[in-house]
């Protein structure tokens, strides 16, 4: 049983190594498209080496779960098609024999990964951000961190969300010298506009609302003079921003030890926050851990699933195991992608929401295992 079980294994590690370095290198060709574009623009080669190697992590996280679905399908569509599957049946061994050593090696994947996904990834990710800022490269989008007050010349400004250059709920105050607020903007979405030749945002704000306090009563709101506007838009000079600013770790460049602190003591890391902020905030690092957690579970659950899913592939069908491979891994990513989605809305559980694809393609991939001829 030995000598089978380091054959399965062998073949199994020799077909992983060689889909990873493909795959790998695929996802990479994004990263080599921006380094181009930082070698035009005259930045050291020490800083790009640095660069291109502190993205390796957070590509392997992609990779390996990528390379698991597709070592796992061709080894055992292989096994399958040229009747070793039953001849290994014919000698004795159980189905879950057979397949143990295969198991055994996503598990060991999933501990890797997890590795990466809380330790190695998040402190590459902040790295990279400062080996950005050292030579000015950093992109001025990447200065308005989701989730943080972030301060400009007389003007602080929140935004809960952030895709590319789209806002979503923005909290903007203006200050006075004595650093008092004299005008709240309150939007519901916005977009930003970056003129990187003279270092300059433009705000647009949509569904607008603005606030001045009343001159006798500024700390009472409700005194206050409130006017309501579709579009309000506005200029931000960052160049001080860019020469003063140190990147300042964000939910995504946490550690595991780091998140869990955040999520049982907001006030130690997000100061100034009000109790609607401090729990988006609880919630944003607490579906973050899960979908690291479940992210790095990823390795198993393909291997379980598809090894049933290899072992019913059929020669004259030769690239359907393959499609079904790619579609469980869309599927499987897309829950994890709608979690995160959901993360300001703790009433759909959206911590939860992530260990449906990992324990449904665990329970479907061992019923599927139990059942094989």
């Amino acid at each position: 049983m030995r000598t089978i079980h380091r054959y399965i294994l062998k073949d199994f590690l020799t077909t992983f190594g060689m889909a990873l370095s493909v795959i790998t290198l695929i996802l990479y060709l994004g990263a080599i498209m921006r380094g181009l574009d930082y070698v035009a623009r005259g930045v050291p080669g020490g800083v790009l080496i640095q660069i291109f190697t502190l993205n390796i992590p957070y590509i392997l996280t992609f990779s390996i779960p990528i390379s698991t679905v597709v070592a796992t399908l061709l080894q055992f569509g292989r096994l399958s098609m040229d009747g070793e599957f039953t001849a290994m049946r014919s000698g004795g061994l159980s189905t879950w024999q057979i397949v143990a050593p295969v198991v055994f090696a996503g598990a060991a994947l999933s501990l890797i990964c997890l590795l990466i996904h809380v330790e190695i990834a998040p402190e590459s990710r902040f790295a990279r951000r400062k080996a950005l800022v050292s030579v000015d490269e950093l992109d001025p989008l990447d200065l308005l961190d989701e989730g943080r007050f972030v301060r400009f010349p007389n003007l602080e400004i929140w935004i809960t969300r952030k895709r590319g250059n789209e806002l979503e709920d923005v909290e903007i105050y203006k200050l006075n010298q004595d650093e008092e607020p004299i005008q709240t903007i309150r939007a519901r979405s916005g977009t930003i506009d970056v003129f990187e030749d003279v270092q300059n945002m433009r705000v647009t704000l949509r569904d607008v609302q603005i606030q001045h306090p009343d001159p006798d009563a500024p700390e009472d709101m409700t005194q206050a003079h409130v006017i309501d506007m579709e579009t309000h838009a506005f200029d931000l000079d960052y160049q001080e921003l860019m020469k003063n600013n140190q990147p300042t770790r964000n939910i995504k460049d946490m550690r595991a030890k780091q998140l869990v602190s955040v999520i049982y003591d907001v006030g130690a890391h997000f100061s100034g926050l009000s109790p609607l902020r401090t729990e988006e905030i609880r919630m944003k690092a607490l579906v973050e851990i899960h979908k690291r957690i479940g992210l790095s579970m990823a390795c198993l659950s393909f291997v379980v699933l598809g090894i049933p899913l290899g072992m019913t592939d059929r020669r004259k069908e030769s690239h359907k195991g393959l499609l079904i491979g790619l579609g469980m891994v869309i599927v499987f990513y897309s829950f994890i992608a709608t979690a995160e989605s959901l993360r300001y809305l703790p009433w759909t559980l959206p911590d939860y929401l992530i260990w449906i694809p990992v324990i449904g393609c665990q329970a479907l991939g061992a019923n599927m295992i139990r059942k094989l001829p």
